[in-house]
């Protein structure tokens, strides 16, 4: 395979207000590496790739945001300084695959019926029905997010970080080294929820390279929670899904939902 990084792509952000939440994504300057370069890692928050903003570093709203290496684990939230862009910015320590997560605690939206039950259908969550009842009042969600993004700084044999279960409610899990695919190959990933496999859920997996418009392929998720994507092009990729429970908490929101994003580079 060549071991070219992938360049970073420009994006032009637009600035409006947002109807309801969207994916939350880590993007990398570069996702391949050497020893001794600078990893610089942007979060965004976009409909796909059409970037609405970048979010600044924010301490409050994160309950975990580590790097995993070679090395262990290391802390970014104890390191980053609240409001920093980008989000990510240290130098590369380690060899091999390097593995960035972020949990960041919920926020709460309401809605008009009429638009959560448009963000049903554009987020493919067809678990939930609103009955009349609950028809006639506004939607009140709390929200969560749980963001990977994979890089490669040179290699090592038998790095398994990219399968790596960090503990999170609502997880993706890729099943292959997208650095040991090309163009062309077969992906899979594993959805969990509670440490369980997600079954019958259609995810989405999204490809940008260059100038060329965005890409957009679905897959259903299995009985072991297991969906697959044909990475039919390089340049920077991430699957994302969203999932939604009835909120057991009434006083806090009628709706909970679990969003959940992974990101690497195809070289």
């Amino acid at each position: 395979m060549r071991k070219k990084g992938i360049l970073f792509i420009s994006f032009v952000v637009i600035l409006f207000v947002v109807s309801f939440a969207h994916e939350y994504i880590l993007i990398a300057e570069k996702y391949s590496l050497e020893k001794g370069d600078t990893l610089e890692m942007h979060l965004f928050v976009a409909d796909g790739f059409n970037i609405e903003l970048e979010r600044q570093m924010q301490s409050k709203m994160t309950k975990k945001f580590e790097l995993l290496n070679e090395n262990g684990r290391t802390d970014l939230l104890a390191s980053t300084q609240d409001g920093s862009f980008p989000i990510v910015k240290t130098k590369v320590d380690f060899v091999g695959l390097g593995l960035v997560h972020i949990e960041r605690d919920y926020a709460k939206i309401t809605l008009t019926t009429s638009k959560f039950l448009d963000y049903l259908k554009e987020d493919n969550i067809e678990n939930i029905i609103v009955s009349e009842v609950q028809a006639k009042k506004s939607q009140r969600e709390r929200y969560s997010r749980y963001i990977k993004a994979l890089v490669q700084s040179g290699e090592i044999k038998n790095d398994t970080l990219y399968k790596t279960q960090i503990g999170q409610k609502f997880e993706i899990i890729l099943l292959q080294n997208p650095y040991k695919l090309d163009k062309g190959n077969v992906l899979s990933a594993q959805i969990l929820f509670n440490g369980r496999p997600l079954i019958n859920k259609i995810i989405t997996a999204r490809n940008r390279i260059g100038n060329k418009p965005s890409l957009e392929i679905k897959s259903r998720t299995n009985s072991n929670g297991i969906c697959n994507f044909k990475l039919v092009r390089e340049g920077v990729w991430f699957i994302h899904a969203t999932h939604m429970i009835p909120c057991e908490d009434k006083t806090e929101a009628d709706w909970e939902s679990f969003w959940a994003s992974y990101s690497f580079g195809l070289n």
